[in-house]
């Protein structure tokens, strides 16, 4: 299996930095920009046609994901995603062995699940000093 992180601008490049500070070099994961010197045919020609691939784009809709739908649309066993995150990628990459991994469909699901668990709003949660002669010593979440 290949892994292909696309989207626009340097979306796949910036990503490609990211997983190299934090983890260094991902084993079947290759990162194509679509910058705004290239045309749809340019990037359509950097993309592998092949099956075994997942596609992780940046967006639903631009001219990346497209370009991987009509790539998809000719194999059985091509996977596209979008939307999906920086922790997704990791915690998928690194959990499983990408270039062994057999359905690109089941792939891409860990991708979106995993995408849907990471997604969290801090919230600060308020602790309040119990004094010792009410039966309690320390501290107690309110």
């Amino acid at each position: 299996m290949q892994l292909i992180i696309t989207g626009h601008g340097h979306y796949a490049t910036g990503l490609q930095s990211t997983v190299q500070l934090l983890a260094g070099t991902l084993s079947g994961v290759e990162f194509i920009d679509f910058t705004a010197e290239m045309s749809e045919s340019d990037l359509e020609q950097q993309f592998p046609k092949m099956d075994d691939l997942v596609f992780f784009c940046d967006l639903v809709g631009g001219t990346p994901y497209k370009q991987a739908v009509l790539i998809a649309s000719q194999y059985k066993n091509v996977a596209v995603v979008a939307g999906c995150n920086i922790g997704a990628l990791l915690e998928v990459a690194l959990q499983n062995d990408i270039p062994n991994f057999e359905d690109a469909h089941e792939l891409a699901q860990l991708f979106i699940e995993s995408s849907h668990s990471a997604i969290q709003e801090f919230t600060a949660k308020k602790y309040v000093e119990i004094p010792e002669d009410e039966g309690f010593n320390g501290t107690k979440k309110i």
